[in-house]
């Protein structure tokens, strides 16, 4: 069960880059790259659960500070570029 949830969210973290690629607009680019995130985020977690290693959710809550610190920088310049 955990590992078809892994394979469906790398085949919708790929889905997600073609929107990275393609995207119309500059947000929904940052829009499905955080979402590729979230999903690396996740499948971190899962991969900590199968394998039964408490690294890899170490390494999950510190990728998620970062995406959101990643998010929080990015936001703040589109914020000042608006003015």
């Amino acid at each position: 069960m955990i590992t078809w949830t892994i394979t469906l969210l790398a085949a919708f973290s790929m889905l997600c880059l073609i929107r990275v690629l393609r995207g119309p607009t500059l947000l929904d680019r940052i829009a499905a790259a955080d979402a590729i995130g979230l999903m690396m985020t996740v499948i971190l977690v899962l991969l900590g659960v199968l394998l039964e290693r408490t690294i890899f959710l170490d390494i999950a809550i510190v990728y998620g500070l970062l995406l959101f610190a990643d998010l929080l920088v990015i936001t703040k310049y589109l914020e000042q570029g608006r003015h």
